[in-house]
C-alpha cells in the first residue's frame, strides 16, 4: 500500500469539517429565510394618481428601502377593483406579489352574486394604512344645522328630499342608507358617476344633501357653499375638528372608507409579520402621514388579525344594509 506523506497527514482532520460546511450550504432553505431575493410586485386596485395609488406607493417606498428589493407597482383598475383583487388572489403566495385592498373590496362581496375569488378566504391581510372619513353635507338653503335637524327636515319633506352619492352601491350610498335605517326618514337617492358630480349638484342646489368623502367636499365647506353636519366616523376628523360625529349627535352611524396591504392566502406567516412591521413603521413617518391627510385620510394601522376582522365586519354590516334597502349592483 502506498504511504501518505507526513505533510498531508496534517490536513486530513480538516477534510470532514470542510465537507460538512459544504453540505450545509447545499441544504435547501425556507422561502422565508431567503426572502426577498428579487423585486416585489404590488398590484394596485385603482389608477395612478388616485388615493390607492398614492398610499400604496408611499408604503412601497418604505418596503423597498428596508428590504433592499424594489417594489414594482402594477396598477390594474377596473370593475371596482375586482380585476386587481382577482390577480392578487391567484398569485403564488411567496411574498413576491402583494395587493392593495380598499373600501370596494368588501362592498363587491355584498353587491355581486359571484366573484372570481373568495373575499374572506383568498387573501392574507397585513395592515391597514388609512381610514377615509365621510361627512354629511347639505346645501345652505336646507333648514338644518345639525344631524338631528336634518332628520326632522327630511321627515317634514315626506319623501321628497333628495340626496346624491358617487354611484349606486358606493360606500357613500350605503352610508346614507345606513343612516336612513337608523334614523327612520324617507329620501330619494340620486346617483352620479363619481364624487365630483355628486358634490357639484349639491353645491348648485339640484340635490339637497348627501354623505361624501371629506376631500370631495372640504373646499366647498370652507367657502360656505356646503354645510357640514356630521362626520360618519368613530372620532372627529382632523380636517373638520369643529364638526361632530354622528355618534356624538345621537345616531350610531360610522362609514369610513379604508386602504391597506395584503397578499394571497397562504403567504408565509413570517413574511406577513415582517410586512406588517414595515407598514406600521411607514405610517409613522411624517411624510407618509402628510400624504394620507392630503388625500383626506386619517393614519390607521392594525395587526393582520384586526385587518381581517375589519373586512368581515364590513361584509356583515354592508350586507345587512344592502338587503334592507334592496340595493342592486349596476351591470
Amino acid at each position: 500500500m502506498a504511504s501518505i506523506p507526513a505533510g498531508r497527514l496534517q490536513t486530513l482532520p480538516l477534510l470532514p469539517a470542510v465537507f460538512l460546511a459544504a453540505s450545509a450550504l447545499g441544504q435547501p432553505q425556507s422561502t422565508e429565510s431567503k426572502w426577498p431575493a428579487r423585486p416585489i410586485r404590488l398590484i394596485i386596485d385603482f389608477p395612478a394618481g388616485g388615493v390607492s395609488d398614492t398610499l400604496a406607493r408611499a408604503v412601497g417606498a418604505r418596503i423597498t428601502e428596508m428590504l433592499g428589493q424594489q417594489v414594482v407597482y402594477d396598477n390594474r383598475p377596473g370593475a371596482n377593483g375586482i380585476i386587481a383583487y382577482s390577480l392578487g388572489s391567484k398569485a403564488t403566495p411567496d411574498g413576491y406579489t402583494l395587493v392593495w385592498l380598499s373600501t370596494p373590496f368588501p362592498l363587491n362581496a355584498v353587491l355581486r352574486r359571484s366573484l372570481p375569488y373568495d373575499t374572506l378566504k383568498d387573501f392574507a391581510p397585513m395592515s391597514l394604512v388609512a381610514d377615509y372619513p365621510n361627512v354629511l353635507v347639505v346645501h345652505p338653503s336646507v333648514a338644518a344645522k345639525s344631524v338631528a335637524e336634518f332628520v326632522a327636515y327630511a321627515n317634514k319633506k315626506a319623501g321628497a328630499m333628495t340626496y346624491s352619492s358617487s354611484g349606486n352601491g358606493s360606500v357613500q350610498h350605503l352610508a346614507m342608507e345606513l343612516f336612513i335605517g337608523v334614523a327612520k326618514f324617507p329620501a330619494v337617492h340620486v346617483p352620479f358617476v363619481g364624487s365630483a358630480p355628486a358634490v357639484i349638484n349639491m353645491v348648485s342646489g339640484q340635490v339637497e344633501g348627501g354623505i361624501t368623502a371629506i376631500p370631495s367636499a372640504i373646499a366647498h365647506i370652507r367657502s360656505n357653499r356646503l354645510r357640514a353636519l356630521g362626520v360618519a366616523s368613530a372620532k372627529r376628523s382632523s380636517q373638520l375638528a369643529e364638526v361632530p360625529t354622528f355618534i356624538e349627535s345621537g345616531f350610531n352611524v360610522t362609514a369610513d372608507g379604508w386602504g391597506g396591504l395584503a397578499g394571497p392566502a397562504g403567504t408565509p406567516a413570517a413574511i406577513v409579520r415582517r410586512l406588517n412591521a414595515e407598514v406600521i413603521a411607514a405610517v409613522k413617518l411624517a411624510h407618509v402621514q402628510e400624504r394620507i391627510v392630503l388625500v383626506g385620510g386619517e393614519p390607521r394601522t392594525s395587526t393582520p388579525e384586526e385587518f381581517a376582522q375589519r373586512v368581515r365586519d364590513d361584509v356583515a354590516r354592508w350586507g345587512a344594509v344592502v338587503q334592507r334597502a334592496g340595493i342592486k349592483a349596476d351591470g
